[in-house]
């Protein structure tokens, strides 16, 4: 990612990441492809709420929380702590306002960080932050939570990580109906992607509401997650929907044809960023690998009457008849996300099937055979117990993980 321009190789101290420019852009992808998820059921509003939220307010609803950060601002009220949580801010704001649809709150949040950090799965400066807030009647509660799943899920699919979804009691005095989405590290762990509650009843009286709070959350450590599952020899290999260019464009010098042909993509969908180099095999060689480190998943090279398309993952490198059109650049950039999914299912295969922590038990055995399950997988699948064959689901086993 430092390659890549989405972080600085430094930091503003210990868990707090510097952005750049490709990472800002990133992130904002990313917000607009949850946004495209959640469309499908619902409009949702993006917000941004205060760096700032009374201390009086806050403690109402979090009164255990210890880690936070608080400051005296007379111009704000007085005690203040730095936004921690974005949840009674938005439940304040649909209130307010009424409204069926999900608030989708953007930002960052800051939180106190025992022990050390590690950049964008660790941070005391959690950037960015997307946390959607819900108000719906108690009937519909678990039917809307399943929404919710399933745009997650979505998303996870946009950015071509592997991905499930278990429903765990272990925070029951949080959510009364809890929710994790679980993916994998490249070498099969697994790690926690999302939160999905229904809030406890104590959380909703607190909040001052009548209906029934979901809560859903992820940050950046999706994009962090991506970095590490998509990459080459020659640095980051973006999925589609995140890549700031979808197509690089080396031409030799800039002229009529090939600025048509870009114009044609932008038309057609396709986001192309043309790069000039010389003509010289090692300027262009260079060229290329700048647009390689930025994640550009495919390249097309102009030289002369001579057409090539770079393919990533594995690099792979073929002639072409002529200028590809939007139509067939689109079928590109979904074959390259393909393999790229293929890879990371392998992985959670490996790490979590073959690895024996996702297995099949019945209740009985479930809590009697002393295996510490992490969580029933969503939506449930009806499998023979692998202790004693009775009927069953699907359970993941494992300690907590983050």
């Amino acid at each position: 990612m430092e390659a890549a321009q989405f972080v600085m190789p430094g930091s503003y101290g210990r868990g707090i990441p510097v952005w750049q420019d490709a990472g800002l852009r990133a992130a904002r992808r990313l917000v607009s492809a949850f946004e495209s998820a959640l469309g499908q059921w619902w409009t949702p509003r993006i917000v941004e709420h205060p760096f700032l939220m009374p201390a009086a307010e806050y403690k109402e609803v979090f009164d255990n929380y210890t880690n936070v950060y608080e400051t005296t601002v007379p111009e704000a009220g007085g005690s203040c702590v730095l936004t921690p949580d974005n949840m009674s801010a938005s439940v304040g704001l649909l209130r307010k306002h009424g409204g069926e649809e999900p608030l989708v709150a953007v930002g960052g949040l800051l939180r106190v960080l025992p022990g050390g950090a590690q950049p964008l799965f660790r941070d005391r400066h959690i950037w960015p932050a997307v946390q959607v807030t819900h108000l719906v009647s108690e009937q519909n509660a678990v039917a809307e939570l399943e929404r919710h799943r399933l745009a997650v899920t979505r998303l996870h699919e946009m950015l071509c990580l592997p991905v499930m979804t278990v429903r765990t009691g272990s925070l029951a005095s949080y959510g009364r109906t809890t929710y994790l989405t679980v993916s994998c590290l490249p070498d099969g762990r697994p790690t926690v992607t999302a939160t999905l509650y229904v809030m406890s009843g104590r959380y909703r009286d607190r909040l001052l509401t009548d209906s029934e709070v979901i809560d859903v959350g992820f940050t950046g450590k999706l994009l962090a997650l991506v970095a590490l599952h998509h990459r080459d020899a020659f640095g980051l290999v973006l999925p589609s929907v995140l890549a700031d260019a979808q197509v690089g464009l080396l031409v030799e010098e800039a002229g009529r044809r090939g600025q048509q042909w870009q114009a044609d993509q932008t038309q057609g969908g396709v986001r192309v960023r043309a790069m000039q180099s010389a003509p010289q095999p090692y300027a262009r060689r260079r060229a290329e690998r700048r647009l390689l480190r930025q994640g550009v998943p495919l390249i097309v090279g102009v030289r002369g009457d001579a057409l090539r398309m770079a393919r990533r993952y594995p690099l792979r490198r073929a002639d072409l008849p002529a200028l590809p059109e939007p139509q067939a650049l689109h079928g590109e950039l979904a074959a390259h996300d393909d393999r790229l999914r293929r890879i990371s299912a392998d992985r959670f295969s490996a790490g979590l099937k073959e690895a024996g922590r996702l297995v099949a038990r019945c209740d009985r055995c479930a809590e009697t055979n002393g295996e510490e399950i992490f969580g029933w997988t969503v939506p449930e699948a009806g499998e023979p117990c692998g202790v004693c064959g009775a009927p069953g689901s699907e359970v993941l086993l494992g300690g907590r993980f983050y």
